[in-house]
């Protein structure tokens, strides 16, 4: 059985109420996002709700675990004892064992670029260039750009290209921190495409994204005679119903969902209750409702190999992006 966690925002405090006023909003606003009331702001000195009320707070819900996240920029002292010592003295005094993980400060976390270039972006515009590049050579600058930008990460070589690939589809270095490729995504994948495997998608865009020049086979049943009709019998999406229709066609071909949660939802199920067994899953719809709850599901499963991201970016050209990144890998690799 999983703890129940509680989480505590974490800040110095401040004689200023506007300063305040920030972590109360940080607060509701992850209240918000992950749709918890988990989340409570408190405070080290100067401002109320103090630790101490922070972490009575949290424990009057039966939690099992704290997790704290300090609103700090570095490791200084506040963190590394003030705020621990105030903690345990604070748990101390509830008389029952509470776990307690310090995460690292916000200055310790890579996207400290991200916030500071943001900061700067338009006292910087004013100094942009127009350059001339030859139309043939754009797709090549772009992808140079884009890996000096991510020289540095971590990951596995044969994953780099289809991550380079969603980032330029997308404009988004994000998807650099979010994407996830269980096992042998990548392998596993590319043996599919390589033995002509069939690609199915939740939504026309996708098919419509997905480069068919090397004679891959990409279906959509979306809008299939029956399937509004039976989605509508069966109270689902229409995504999920089309998909479910397909049954034990999908086993040994690729599913590619970037639109409908409630098709990976199902997809999943799926593989789980009905022994579906796709080559490859791509799950990585977007949206607010489900989103990121469905591509946790499908992290759930090790059945299935799967490519998919954190939180609730994704879409139609991310999951073509994912495909014709596996696609070109296959090609060159012939």
């Amino acid at each position: 059985m999983k703890n129940k966690k509680g989480f505590l925002i974490i800040a110095h405090g401040s004689r200023r109420e506007e300063a305040n006023k920030r972590v109360y909003e940080l607060t509701a606003q992850l209240k918000n996002y992950f749709q918890s009331d988990a989340f409570e702001p408190a405070f080290m000195e100067l401002a109320k709700p103090s630790i101490k009320d922070g972490i009575n707070a949290l424990a009057a819900r039966d939690i099992d675990e704290i997790v704290a996240f300090p609103f700090f920029l570095f490791k200084g002292m506040h963190y590394s004892k003030d705020v621990p010592n105030i903690i345990e003295k604070s748990i101390a005094k509830l008389d029952r064992e509470i776990k307690v993980t310090m995460m690292d400060p916000v200055g310790m976390h890579p996207q400290v670029f991200d916030l500071v270039q943001e900061m700067l972006y338009d006292k910087v515009t004013d100094q942009f260039e127009f350059k001339k590049i030859a139309p043939t050579k754009i797709e090549d600058k772009s992808m140079e750009i884009i890996e000096g930008a991510i020289s540095e990460a971590q990951m596995p070589e044969d994953e780099r290209p289809v991550v380079k690939r969603v980032i330029h589809t997308t404009g988004d270095f994000d998807f650099l921190k979010t994407m996830i490729f269980s096992g042998n995504a990548v392998a596993e994948g590319c043996e599919a495409l390589l033995g002509k495997a069939t690609i199915f998608t939740d939504v026309t865009m996708v098919q419509a994204g997905i480069n068919k020049r090397f004679g891959h086979e990409v279906r959509c049943v979306l809008n299939d005679p029956g399937v509004e009709e039976g989605a509508a019998e069966a109270e689902m999406t229409k995504a999920a119903y089309a998909l479910s229709s397909l049954g034990s066609e999908l086993n040994g071909n690729i599913v590619a969902i970037g639109n409908a949660p409630t098709a990976l939802i199902k997809l999943v199920d799926m593989i789980k209750d009905d022994g579906i067994r796709p080559a490859l899953v791509i799950g990585i719809p977007v949206g607010f409702v489900n989103a990121k709850e469905s591509k946790e599901y499908l992290r759930q499963i090790d059945e299935v190999p799967f490519i998919t991201n954190r939180g609730q970016k994704g879409g139609s050209t991310v999951a073509a992006a994912i495909v014709n990144a596996l696609i070109k890998a296959q090609f060159m690799a012939t």
